[in-house]
C-alpha cells in the first residue's frame, strides 16, 4: 500500500539553512586558518601566513559533501547555492585583482579568458591546397652548392 506523503529514497544531509550555516561556518575557518608559504628572508626559512582562498571543492570537503551533491543541491536550493557560488567567485577575483592569489590560476578556475583571434577571423584553419614553390637565382644555386662541397681543415 504506497502514500503519497512517503518519502523514498536517501535523506538529504542539508536542509536548506543547515547549508546555508555550514557555508558561513567554512567562511570563518578559511579566514582563521592561513596557508603558510615558505620564505627566504635573511638566509633563513621563515614561515608566512597568506589568506586562505575560498573555493567550491574546498567547501564541498568542508560540508562532507561531494561536487555531484552540491549540485543536485543546486537544483533544490537554486538562490541559496548561487549566493555561495558568487562568494565564492568574488573571493577569488578580489584576492587576484589585488594580487592575494595567482591570477593566471583564477582566471582558469572562473573560465575567464582574453582571446583575440588575429589570423583567421574566426574560421577553421585549413592546410593550403597548393605547393609551395621556390625559385633560386642560378647565381645563388651555385653558392649553395660549393658550400656543400667545402671541407673544414684544421
Amino acid at each position: 500500500m504506497n502514500t503519497p506523503n512517503k518519502k523514498v529514497g536517501r535523506p538529504r544531509a542539508y536542509t536548506p539553512e543547515a547549508l546555508d550555516a555550514k557555508f558561513e561556518e567554512y567562511v570563518e575557518w578559511v579566514k582563521a586558518n592561513p596557508v603558510y608559504i615558505n620564505k627566504v628572508s635573511a638566509g633563513e626559512i621563515i614561515a608566512v601566513p597568506t589568506q586562505r582562498p575560498l573555493t567550491l571543492v574546498g567547501f564541498c570537503q568542508f560540508a562532507k559533501i561531494s561536487k555531484d551533491t552540491f549540485r543536485r543541491y543546486e537544483d533544490e536550493f537554486c538562490d541559496l547555492l548561487t549566493h555561495v557560488r558568487v562568494a565564492i567567485e568574488a573571493d577569488q577575483l578580489e584576492g587576484a585583482l589585488c594580487g592575494q592569489y595567482d591570477s593566471g590560476i583564477v582566471a582558469r578556475v572562473l573560465h575567464l579568458a582574453d582571446r583575440q583571434d588575429v589570423t583567421t577571423n574566426g574560421k577553421a584553419i585549413t592546410a593550403a591546397t597548393q605547393p609551395i614553390s621556390v625559385v633560386l637565382d642560378p647565381e645563388a644555386a651555385k653558392i649553395i652548392q660549393s658550400i656543400g662541397k667545402m671541407t673544414v681543415k684544421e
